[in-house]
């Protein structure tokens, strides 16, 4: 009888420990109306929510967002050579890495220093007029893009 009881409580404990982790990353960048007129990379900060069984993480990853091409596009502010963060130097009009100098033209292409890649793009969808970015993480220091996360 002990047994019987028992069973539900286990599966209940134990649901969240077989569950797959929550992957969906799609944070919103705001308006696309707003990036209409952008000339140079916009900053934007993400607001991400992930659960994984019991645990719930929050983040809130740097993007920015360019127009290249007529298109919208993100790109992560992570360096692809060992993870620092990359700001953009609007005096050099270039994205510039602190950590040991990788620099990067405003679309994200690698113009020169260690970095093995260009900036990683990350993908976008436009819902309603609002614009979405899929948000992962990039294997650093490696010649092409592994998505770990």
């Amino acid at each position: 009888m002990g047994a019987l009881l028992g069973i539900p409580v286990v599966r209940y404990v134990c649901s969240p420990l077989a569950a797959k982790s929550d992957d969906s990353a799609w944070a919103d960048a705001g308006s696309v109306a707003a990036f209409s007129t952008i000339g140079t990379p916009m900053r934007r900060v993400l607001d991400l929510e992930q659960r994984d069984g019991w645990q719930e993480t929050a983040s809130q990853p740097v993007v920015y967002i360019v127009k290249a091409g007529g298109q919208l596009k993100a790109l992560s502010a992570i360096c692809p050579h060992l993870g620092c963060t990359v700001p953009w130097d609007a005096g050099r009009q270039e994205f510039v890495c602190p950590c040991h100098g990788g620099v990067f033209s405003p679309d994200g292409t690698r113009l020169s220093g260690p970095p093995p890649r260009s900036l990683d793009v990350l993908e976008t969808k436009v819902v309603g007029d609002r614009l979405l970015v899929n948000y992962q993480y990039f294997r650093p220091d490696v010649p092409s893009r592994q998505a770990i996360s």
